[in-house]
């Protein structure tokens, strides 16, 4: 004989699906990407699943490097002109603090675990590590000459610099705060993203006009691949089957297969794209295009710009600007 459900076990029954169709909107609402808007001293705060800009939060003078943390609690902002740098409360959009670095600095990179802050100090040559929430400054390591973009592995051990004048990258061990390898790469590097094994790092090049692969367990650089003009930023998607690259000068984002390294497509987006940034679905990625003061957001397995946000004057967005 079957037994009926009690009032109880239906109401439990009827709240533990709610959750499960609830909760996907809930998450997804709380995906934010961050603009750094160099002209007008802001930060644009896009809803991701909305396509909109939700929040304006005022910054220091001329904010370019952006780095979120993975969980969205923390925002780092570095602001070249103010020679600063503002941390933003990921909860409530306000800056929570203001950390004096005394240069005009702009790459920035925050671990998986909010546990160490890592900026390029380009004028030192140098790179600086914070503690992520008390600014307490805990290392300075020589790198190459003129540092810009900053990537951390996914484990948070290493951290990669790219040197643009040494046309270089260094590695360093965020354990002994030393500097364990170099490897050369084209010419003037900027941008540059690590995939999460840790076993391949790309550098957008920006007057060779193409990306270096390098493998990272033999310190070398195995290919590189033409982009178009001027190569700003890179981005992995489509579990890190497909490489994006802003290119500056054609306004387009050049899509590269990374298994034949092969360019699969260029795609245009708005006018001198500079930061680009994957949104945790994988499928979407989104580009800050500074002249247009916008950001095109592409779909990656459609291969075509989807959306056209309007945000503040002088789009950079340069680094991490979305929560993973």
């Amino acid at each position: 004989m079957t037994r009926s459900l009690s009032v109880h076990e239906i109401s439990a029954v009827i709240l533990l699906v709610a959750v499960f169709i609830l909760l996907p909107n809930r998450v997804g609402a709380e995906v934010f990407a961050y603009i750094t808007n160099q002209g007008d001293n802001s930060v644009s705060v896009i809803d991701t699943q909305k396509y909109r800009v939700v929040d304006t939060i005022k910054v220091g003078s001329k904010p370019a490097g952006v780095a979120v943390s993975n969980d969205g609690s923390r925002i780092y902002i570095t602001n070249p002109k103010g020679k600063d740098l503002s941390v933003i409360d990921g909860n409530t959009h306000t800056v929570i603090d203001t950390l004096s670095l005394g240069d005009a600095l702009v790459g920035v990179a925050v671990d998986a675990k909010v546990k160490n802050l890592f900026i390029a100090d380009w004028f030192n040559h140098r790179l600086l590590i914070f503690d992520a929430h008390s600014l307490q400054r805990r290392a300075s390591i020589p790198v190459g000459k003129a540092p810009a973009g900053v990537a951390v592995s996914s484990d948070g051990n290493q951290v990669y610099v790219a040197n643009r004048d040494s046309n270089s990258v260094s590695i360093i061990n965020t354990s002994s705060l030393r500097v364990t390898g170099e490897v050369k790469v084209g010419k003037h590097p900027f941008g540059l993203a690590v995939d999460t094994a840790g076993k391949r790092l790309y550098t957008a090049n920006v007057e060779s006009n193409n990306v270096s692969v390098v493998d990272l367990q033999r310190l070398k650089e195995i290919k590189t691949i033409r982009t178009g003009a001027r190569p700003y930023a890179v981005t992995l998607a489509s579990k890190e089957k497909k490489l994006l690259v802003s290119n500056q000068y054609d306004d387009s984002v050049s899509v590269i297969d990374t298994a034949t390294f092969k360019l699969i497509k260029n795609i245009e987006v708005g006018e001198y794209p500079e930061g680009i940034a994957t949104h945790p679905d994988d499928r979407h990625v989104y580009v800050a295009n500074w002249f247009s003061n916008s950001v095109s957001v592409i779909d990656v397995k459609k291969m075509k710009v989807i959306k056209s946000i309007d945000t503040g004057e002088g789009s950079r967005a340069f680094g991490q600007f979305i929560s993973r």
